[in-house]
């Protein structure tokens, strides 16, 4: 299988995984829709800035809602998460990670994600490729959920 197909697949695993249904405000009854902004220096990772929320709590629910998606946690610190998931049905074999990262902007706090196949993960021949643009779409939907406390379900 080629390094083309295997970024379908695991874009199209992520795909699945990112798939969720918007959360309402529960006092007006609307879904919010901010407009995640691009981070600079030419990366190509979706973020949003949130506001008024500690990092602890941004990943946590992070973490709460990539864990229910069936990912493993691979590393966590105090401004970063990192997760795995192997990717089945893959000829060679080949894991799914995602990086959640949050950087201070001003007061508030913007928080990245990233995405990564990885081939023959943990062995000599392991080869890291990023696909987050293959799944950009799908991140930019995701990443507005943690604008508030308790929004990972």
């Amino acid at each position: 299988m080629n390094m083309r197909r295997l970024a379908l697949l695991a874009a199209s695993l992520l795909l699945a995984a990112c798939a969720s249904t918007p959360l309402q405000d529960p006092a007006t009854g609307t879904v919010p829709t901010p407009a995640p902004t691009m981070p600079q220096q030419g990366s190509t990772a979706p973020s949003v800035l949130i506001d008024g929320r500690t990092p602890q709590a941004i990943l946590d629910d992070v973490v709460a809602y990539r864990t229910q998606k069936g990912m493993r946690v691979l590393a966590r610190t105090a401004n970063r998460v990192e997760f795995k998931q192997a990717v089945p049905r893959a000829k060679v074999p080949t894991e799914a990670r995602m990086r959640y990262e949050l950087t201070p902007s001003g007061k508030s706090w913007k928080l990245s994600a990233r995405v990564f196949q990885v081939s023959y993960p943990g062995t000599t021949r392991e080869a890291l490729s990023e696909i987050t643009p293959a799944v950009a779409a799908q991140l930019a939907d995701e990443l507005p959920r943690y604008l508030r406390a308790g929004s990972s379900h």
